[in-house]
């Protein structure tokens, strides 16, 4: 899934990156973090839509969305920024990625919980 849509996150599907005000208890990822927890593993998503995505270890990605249907990419950590670009969306999407607790996740617009 893209982050936008995560595009972590797509055409504005499953995890966008716009800010939005999280539990005190929230903490943004660095981009280790991010790797150490996603790396190699599925998440499922709910937002204004919802699916799964997968971030695989090689850097590529694939979602499934409720709305927008499959699509495959690349992810990649810029920072503490995480970064998608899929094959139907071919812009470079980044943005942070947030642990609001209880293994749960969010970039503003999306929450997930990896599998």
């Amino acid at each position: 899934m893209a982050m936008s849509h995560l595009k972590l996150i797509m055409p504005v599907t499953a995890l966008g990156f716009t800010l939005l005000a999280t539990p005190a208890t929230a903490q943004q990822l660095t981009g280790q973090q991010f790797i150490d927890s996603h790396a190699g593993k599925c998440l499922t998503y709910t937002g204004p839509t919802n699916g799964t995505q997968c971030y695989n270890a090689d850097g590529t990605t694939s979602y499934d969305d409720a709305i927008y249907g499959t699509d495959t990419g690349e992810w990649s950590v810029r920072g503490d920024d995480i970064c998608v670009r899929y094959t139907k969306e071919p812009a470079l999407d980044c943005g942070p990625v947030t642990s609001v607790g209880g293994g749960s996740y969010t970039d503003g617009s999306y929450t997930w919980t990896l599998n």
